[in-house]
């Protein structure tokens, strides 16, 4: 029964082996057939006809030289010939290698008493199994060579006419086609394999171009968000904006004014979901660079207790902020931004108990640790936490509880500033999430100082207290925002 083969590239591809693999494991095996007779022949010429043996002999050594001269063609230039040729020119020299046998083993049978005769026949037998045996990868060298070799002492010994010699003769012609049908399943076996491979080589190259078409597309997702990013937020901002006002003019009592609290939350919401989406976005198509400078520690613990203290405080939570003189280098809007999604994702999942950020120098670096005592998370979601959209404990994707970006915008915030995040936790005694920032370089280390607020995007308390009587310029490229937040300031005085 034929192997079927999926295509010609295929067909090509397994026959290329199969050479590669016969021309490995040839040279020695011819070497070695030339050297057999020739011992045979020492054992038994006595008596004989040196035309039994010795053109034979000769013409194998001339045969096995070519055959060494054509394996070392193919090892040094295996393209200089296709493979069909190069099988073809070993399927001819093995032919002509039992040729050789045959002629010499069946010339001496006839001038050899009984016992010699069963030598030759034994070593001849033993010569056609180790050829078929060693060149499974490619049969039709084995098989030219079995045929030529045990053919014609075969076809002797049926005619000399005694029972002992016919009986030898029929056993010879049973074991020739025993002897190739074995080599076929080694060979087809052999070929099997290599058509398996060939076809899971293919499927994981198809995989892989599968992959980098998708990495693309996801890539080239994120870029388009990215670049968009700033287009997308700016409705939202200017709905924020109107709402403001709309809020200026309806009372909360009245039932339009619980509709617009409801707009006002619904439209919240939404914002936040998109702030969360394009931040990803951004970060996956890389495109934000880090500005890393020094800056004292101390300045962002200050900015985080006074976001988070009094959210803390309206859920009953005890945040502490240890202090801290180091001074840090990193990116402060980045660091804080991570900081930010650790002590909300702290609070969130803490219904009683403490919070606390602190810091603690170790090998030239400072740990920023948050510490929860909240639910805890179990060791076989501790690296799921960080994929996309995951929330423990919040299948009903209720937005109250967060969107499950939080950790994923951890992740690569911090893996973009090359900072190392660590966390250990346990179901139920709470969790400790970690980033370890390098110090500054030149420094001891300590400082005193603060970075104003205003650095981080901030208005100070006299700015955000009366601005009646004050000049502000605003310059925006969005004309909603323009026109809304003019209303808004001219609304405050």
């Amino acid at each position: 029964m034929s192997i079927a083969f999926h295509s010609a590239e295929e067909r090509a591809v397994v026959k290329a082996e199969q050479i590669r693999v016969f021309f490995s494991e040839t040279n020695d095996q011819n070497l070695a057939g030339a050297l057999v007779l020739s011992l045979l022949v020492y054992v038994v010429h006595d008596g004989i006809p040196a035309w039994t043996w010795q053109p034979a002999l000769f013409a194998l050594y001339a045969v096995t030289l070519v055959r060494a001269w054509l394996i070392w063609q193919y090892h040094r230039a295996p393209a200089r010939r296709s493979s069909l040729e190069w099988g073809r020119s070993q399927a001819i020299s093995g032919g002509l290698s039992g040729v050789c046998w045959g002629f010499a083993n069946t010339a001496m049978l006839a001038h050899l008493p009984t016992e010699l005769q069963l030598l030759i026949l034994t070593v001849i037998t033993v010569a056609a199994s180790t050829n078929a045996s060693e060149g499974f990868s490619y049969v039709p060298p084995s098989r030219a060579y079995i045929l030529a070799s045990i053919g014609p002492p075969a076809l002797w010994l049926l005619t000399v006419g005694d029972r002992l010699h016919t009986i030898l003769g029929a056993m010879l012609l049973v074991f020739v086609p025993m002897t190739i049908w074995q080599a076929r399943k080694r060979n087809r076996v052999f070929i099997e394999a290599q058509q398996l491979r060939f076809r899971n080589e293919m499927l994981a190259r198809e995989l892989t171009v599968q992959r980098d078409a998708a990495e693309q597309a996801y890539l080239a997702k994120a870029r388009f968000l990215a670049a968009a990013s700033h287009d997308l937020r700016q409705p939202m901002q200017a709905l924020s904006i109107f709402h403001e006002l709309l809020g200026q003019e309806i009372r909360s009592a009245d039932p339009a004014g619980k509709i617009l609290a409801n707009a006002q939350k619904a439209a919240e919401g939404m914002k936040t979901l998109l702030d969360a989406l394009l931040d990803v976005s951004r970060l996956d198509a890389n495109v934000i660079t880090p500005d890393c400078r020094s800056f004292p520690v101390q300045a962002l613990l200050h900015q985080m207790e006074s976001e988070f203290a009094p959210i803390a405080g309206q859920a009953g939570i005890r945040l502490r902020v240890a202090p801290c003189s180091a001074v840090i280098a990193s990116d402060p809007a980045l660091l804080g931004q991570v900081l930010r999604n650790l002590l909300s994702n702290a609070l969130r999942y803490t219904p009683s108990g403490r919070v606390l950020l602190g810091c603690r120098r170790r090998k030239g670096q400072l740990v920023i640790e948050v510490y929860d005592t909240g639910i805890g998370i179990a060791p076989d979601q501790h690296s799921a936490i960080f994929a996309e959209f995951y929330q423990i404990g919040n299948k009903a994707r209720d937005r109250s509880q967060g969107l499950g970006l939080g950790l994923a915008i951890v992740e690569r915030v911090v893996r973009l500033l090359g900072h190392a995040l660590a966390m250990r936790s346990e179901p139920g005694r709470g969790s400790c999430f970690s980033v370890a920032v390098p110090l500054a370089a030149g420094t001891d280390g300590r400082s005193d100082a603060q970075l104003p607020d205003a650095e981080h995007g901030h208005i100070n308390g006299t700015l955000g207290g009366n601005l009646a009587g004050r000049r502000i310029l605003m310059v925006d490229d969005e004309e909603a925002i323009r026109i809304g937040m003019c209303e808004l300031l001219q609304g405050w005085g």
